[in-house]
């Protein structure tokens, strides 16, 4: 039995030395989450900071009377904002957000100026949901009328958790629509639709920014074939090319669309920050900036 003690000695000792090794382990495991998440409040605070840089950027970039081709080389070309002495830089994207038709046009409760937003709004849902083959196109315009219309309707926040009624609904809501009716129709086709090029989600406009709409918009709103929009027309020239192609130019001069340039964008910008890639994201609306997001 004595002859035994240094292997037991030494079997006590490696288990304290295991055991102190995973206590370190654990010990640095929390204090790199510790240090992960302080880097993520700096880069918190270093973005508020820097997001008035960005808007500022924007702003002066567009001017008090933002041309199409100032707007043209903003969505093709990412605007980079970066120190004279520094190796800080950032860069700011951004697509134009009036150029589809807002979902809300398909309310059932406007009045008789509303009527011709109703009208080019259900035109293009009935022409969207036809191609795609969609079983029951009018239980699903019953859901989103139903949706827009009620009062007592609520969203999923950023989280996803339930929470206040949207101002407008929004694409996650619209998403749950579309759930809502897949689980009456057992139709999964309106899965397939790309939304988003045809009709915008979030907000509510009068006119629709046409020089910067989706080739695939602009076939369904005017009757163009859609090659030959892919072909010929080039963003921010609608009038020529509908005038080109004689499209009805009676819908195009109607108050349904925009005149003049439309300075409504949704904007990302991306910077890093120690040794992480940080982005947030914004909305601009002719000098106004609103949906600050920071995104980690």
């Amino acid at each position: 039995m004595v002859k035994k003690r240094p292997a037991i000695t030494l079997f006590i000792t490696l288990a304290v030395i295991v055991a102190m090794l995973a206590l370190v382990a654990i010990v640095f495991g929390y204090l790199s989450e510790a240090r992960t998440k302080a880097q993520d409040k700096a880069a918190l605070i270093q973005g508020n900071v820097i997001y008035a840089d960005a808007v500022d950027t924007l702003k002066r970039f567009i001017g008090k009377k933002p041309s199409t081709n100032i707007l043209k080389n903003i969505y093709n070309i990412p605007l980079t904002v970066a120190q004279e002495k520094g190796s800080f830089s950032m860069l700011i994207a951004c697509s134009p957000s009036h150029s589809a038709i807002p979902i809300t046009w398909l309310s059932q409760k406007g009045g008789a100026k509303e009527q011709d937003r109703l009208n080019l709004a259900n035109r293009v849902f009935e022409e969207v949901t036809t191609q795609a083959r969609v079983r029951e196109p009018e239980t699903l315009l019953r859901l989103i009328s139903e949706y827009i219309d009620s009062k007592e309707s609520v969203d999923f926040n950023v989280k996803g958790r339930l929470g206040k009624r949207a101002k407008y609904l929004s694409y996650r809501g619209f998403m749950k629509i579309l759930n809502e009716y897949r689980l009456e129709s057992d139709d999964n086709r309106v899965y397939k639709i790309n939304w988003n090029l045809y009709f915008s989600f979030g907000e509510n406009y009068k006119e629709i920014d046409g020089n910067f709409m989706s080739a695939k918009l602009i076939a369904t709103v005017f009757d163009i074939d859609e090659q030959i929009v892919q072909e010929d027309f080039k963003s921010g020239e609608l009038k020529k090319f509908l005038s080109t192609n004689m499209a009805d130019m009676e819908l195009y001069n109607s108050p349904l669309f925009a005149k003049k340039p439309v300075a409504a964008m949704k904007c990302s910008a991306n910077y890093r920050f120690a040794k992480g890639s940080y982005s947030f994201s914004f909305k601009y609306n002719d000098g106004k900036v609103e949906n600050f997001e920071f995104v980690q």
